[in-house]
């Protein structure tokens, strides 16, 4: 069941990384203690302003560590996942499924499409975005409004 479980970070690294060169992603195992210190390493990194997933919050990012730290364990005792007993396979899939859970919540280039009706309009349109797109339309739009207070109120309108 765990060889059947992928994670996510890792599918989301290589698909980066393949669009980038336009060659076929390369099949990823992070099964050992080895490639899972690189795994964990890219999502640390992935977490700090301007990463994928920057917008994690300070208490999922303390969950995330604990996750990372424990599944770093298990494999640091076992070697790899094929060494380990039912228990420690469980366990390492469930922290896995819950750091995955996290992060794809939090992916900043998640891809989000909505069907809105224009300005004028009744007919809706599908416009889709990255969750960073959104976010940012959604802040640049909070500065507009707050700009616009703060001109009527100077002018005392």
């Amino acid at each position: 069941m765990i060889r059947k479980t992928v994670f996510l970070l890792l599918l989301a690294a290589v698909s980066a990384s393949a669009a980038a060169s336009d060659k076929p992603a390369p099949a990823v195992n992070a099964d050992t203690k080895e490639s899972f210190a690189t795994v964990s390493g890219w999502v640390d990194k992935e977490m700090t302003p301007g990463g994928r997933y920057e917008h994690v919050t300070p208490s999922d990012r303390s969950t995330v560590d604990a996750k990372l730290a424990e599944m770093g364990a298990l494999l640091e005792k076992r070697g790899s996942v094929s060494q380990m007993n039912d228990a420690e396979k469980t366990q390492m899939f469930n922290n896995q499924e819950q750091v995955n859970a996290i992060l794809a919540q939090h992916d900043g280039d998640r891809v989000i499409c909505k069907s809105v009706a224009p300005v004028g309009s009744h007919i809706p349109i599908k416009t889709c975005k990255t969750a960073r797109q959104m976010e940012g339309d959604q802040r640049d739009a909070q500065k507009f409004l707050q700009d616009r207070q703060n001109v009527q109120y100077k002018s005392g309108s």
